[in-house]
C-alpha cells in the first residue's frame, strides 16, 4: 500500500516526533472536470506547537510589536530613536512656559484617548481569556486541518502514474456518473484510512487518528474512520451526538 509506505517512512524517519494524526485530503465531493488522487498528510505534537508559535510571532510582527521584546518592555520617555545625538539635560526657568486653555483641552483629549486604548485592551484581554481551551482542540482548528500541517502534501505517486490514475477515474465518472463514482471513491478512501490505522498500530504505540478530510462531510467521515474510543477521546461532542441518535 503506497499510503502506508509513505506514512511509515515519515514516522520512522522522525523518531523524536510524537505523531498524532494521518489524513487523506485534497479530493472534493463537488463535481469537477477531473478526479485527483488524494494527498497524504501527517502531523506531530511538536510540529503543531512549533507552527503555532511561529504563527503567533508573525501575528505580533503584523501588529507592529517586537516578538523578541518582553511584554512589559517600554521605551524610555526621553528616547529619541531617530536622533544620532544623545539626550541633553534641559533646564527650564520658572514661568518660561505658558499653557493656554487650548493646550489644556489637548492634554485632556490625549488622556481620554489613552483611557480608551486601555479600555479596549482590557476588553480584548477578557475576550481572549474567555475563549474555550477546547477551541484549539476542536476538529475545525489547525490541529485537525491537514493543509496546515508540517507534512501536508505528500504525493502518493508521481507522474505519469498519478495522471493516468486521475484520467481513468475521470473517465469512469463520465460513463457511470459523478455521484456514484465519487461515493465509491470515498468508500475506498475510508477503507484505506482504516487499514492505515490498523497496520500502524502494530508498528507504533501511538494512538494515530487516521481519517479522510473533507469539510462538507467532516463529521460523517470521522464516524466512519475513527474507532469509538478515538471518537470519544478526541471529539467528545461529536461522540455525544452519535450516542444521542
Amino acid at each position: 500500500m503506497t499510503a502506508l509506505r509513505h506514512a511509515a517512512e515519515v514516522i520512522t524517519g522522525h523518531p523524536d516526533q510524537d505523531f498524532y494524526a494521518i489524513a487523506l485530503h485534497g479530493v472534493s465531493t463537488e463535481e469537477s472536470e477531473s478526479i485527483a488522487m488524494p494527498l497524504l498528510a501527517l502531523n506531530s505534537v511538536q510540529a503543531l506547537e512549533r507552527d503555532r508559535a511561529t504563527a503567533s510571532r508573525e501575528e505580533l510582527v503584523e501588529r507592529g510589536e517586537d516578538a523578541d521584546e518582553p511584554a512589559d518592555y517600554e521605551d524610555r520617555p526621553d528616547a529619541q530613536p531617530n536622533s544620532p545625538l544623545e539626550g541633553e539635560d534641559v533646564t527650564l526657568e520658572e514661568n518660561s512656559i505658558v499653557i493656554s486653555d487650548a493646550d489644556d483641552q489637548e492634554f485632556e483629549d490625549e488622556d481620554q484617548e489613552d483611557t480608551d486604548e486601555e479600555d479596549l485592551d482590557q476588553v480584548l484581554a477578557s475576550l481572549e481569556e474567555g475563549l474555550d481551551v477546547d477551541d484549539a482542540e476542536s476538529f475545525y482548528s489547525d490541529k485537525w486541518e491537514p493543509s496546515d500541517w508540517h507534512w501536508s502534501a505528500i504525493d502518493l505517486c508521481e507522474d505519469p502514474a498519478a495522471t493516468l490514475w486521475s484520467d481513468a477515474m475521470t473517465d469512469l465518472a463520465s460513463r457511470e456518473g459523478w455521484e456514484p463514482t465519487i461515493k465509491r471513491y470515498y468508500r475506498t478512501l475510508v477503507a484505506v484510512a482504516n487499514a492505515l490505522r490498523e497496520e500502524l498500530q502494530q508498528r507504533t504505540p501511538a494512538d494515530l487518528v487516521c481519517y479522510v478530510a473533507d469539510e462538507d462531510h467532516a463529521e460523517k467521515l470521522l464516524r466512519l474512520c475513527l474507532t469509538d474510543q478515538q471518537l470519544s477521546k478526541y471529539f467528545p461532542q461529536l461522540s455525544q451526538l452519535v450516542e444521542g441518535q
